[in-house]
């Protein structure tokens, strides 16, 4: 049995990135049953993979692949206990992924990964690329991770990626899967240009139809100004630049597309206060009136869930755009001048159901109003 570390690890290092590196190994030389003796845990339905109970890091027996059926799962696999480090390396999706260091620190590099590290090219190890259409959105994110030291995709590993797209392998990706790639990305700060790679590969329609449009959005750079914002806000911030592309009502359709996306509900709470209260902010004219304060104070359920209150403003003060700016602050002082207001037995005596939540309403618009003034 042989142990090497993998992959994203080294790639890393190389580059300089800091620390702590995700840890992939690979073992040449074993088999299910010594794995099992030795004390890993398998967690790989299809594939060989172990989980070292110990550290949690993941081992997976070195193995080849073969197209047998359509997307991610249509591969049949040898993890024979002669498959070398080599073949295993030449199963990657990139030179700078098939990259491996053995228990001495001694580097192996097989497919000249570290070559195109320095020269920031993304190249494919091998045409068998081609065969797992994921790799077209793996492509898009590690464009997205490694944006700030200027990596480029090479022109052969292009013509496979529009081979992939062509093919119609896009269409047999589960949703699950799909999101996963995109919430990594989402993680980075250039993540407008994973959707960029996507979109210049005519693979949006294919991946996500539900974001047809997303170019325009990206060409006039409105998502930049989210690069350091939660996964969720960047995710908010692309609905609602789409939102402007269309009929204004996408919060109505968010439900029906997060069936298609596979986004949390966290995501989906988010963006439909997040496209609520920008049209609200939108359709304000000069300065904004009580009524539209309550309007998003209510729209963003302020009174019950302050803290969300809060993140939706800084949302929105991220757009760094004077006037909202100045609108924010508003409706920030105008809900602390009113949180306080509530029912209270004496002030709504002989009131129910509805009658009360009128008066509250009107107390608490009321206040608001004297403090815009």
């Amino acid at each position: 049995m042989q142990i090497y570390l993998v992959g994203g690890a080294i790639r890393d290092r190389l580059l300089g990135l800091p620390a702590p590196f995700e840890q992939d190994w690979v073992v040449v030389g074993s088999s299910p049953e010594e794995m099992e003796s030795k004390g890993f845990v398998k967690v790989g339905k299809s594939f060989p993979v172990y989980i070292d109970p110990k550290t949690s890091e993941e081992y997976a027996l070195a193995r080849t692949e073969s197209k047998s059926g359509h997307g991610y799962h249509g591969f049949d696999f040898d993890a024979g206990p002669d498959i070398t480090l080599e073949e295993d390396l030449l199963r990657r999706d990139l030179t700078i992924n098939a990259i491996a260091e053995d228990d001495m620190g001694n580097v192996l590099d097989p497919y000249n990964g570290i070559a195109d590290l320095e020269n920031r090219v993304l190249r494919h190890v091998s045409v068998a690329f081609r065969d797992d259409p994921l790799r077209v959105l793996r492509v898009a994110r590690f464009m997205s991770k490694l944006n700030s030291f200027g990596f480029s995709i090479a022109d052969e590993t292009k013509e496979l990626i529009s081979e992939i797209v062509n093919s119609g392998e896009l269409d047999y990706l589960v949703p699950e899967r799909v999101w996963l790639e995109t919430e990594k990305a989402l993680h980075t700060e250039s993540f407008d240009l994973y959707f960029k790679i996507l979109s210049d590969f005519n693979a949006i329609n294919d991946i996500y139809p539900d974001l047809n449009g997303i170019d325009q959005v990206i060409d006039n750079s409105s998502l930049r100004a989210y690069k350091n914002a939660s996964p969720e806000l960047k995710m908010a911030s692309i609905f609602c630049a789409l939102d402007t592309l269309t009929d204004g009502n996408l919060a109505e359709h968010l439900d029906e597309i997060q069936i298609r996306i596979k986004f949390p509900n966290s995501y989906k709470s988010f963006a439909k206060s997040a496209l609520r209260t920008t049209k609200i902010l939108n359709e304000s004219r000069g300065n904004i009136s009580a009524n539209d304060i309550y309007e998003i104070i209510q729209a963003t359920d302020a009174f019950r869930n302050p803290d969300d209150f809060m993140l939706i403003m800084e949302f929105h003060k991220l757009a760094d755009e004077a006037d909202l700016k100045v609108k924010i602050r508003m409706i920030v002082d105008a809900f602390d001048s009113c949180k306080e207001i509530g029912y209270d037995k004496d002030s709504f005596e002989g009131l129910e159901g509805d009658a009360i939540k009128g008066k509250l309403d009107a107390l608490r618009i009321q206040k608001i109003n004297s403090r815009l003034k």
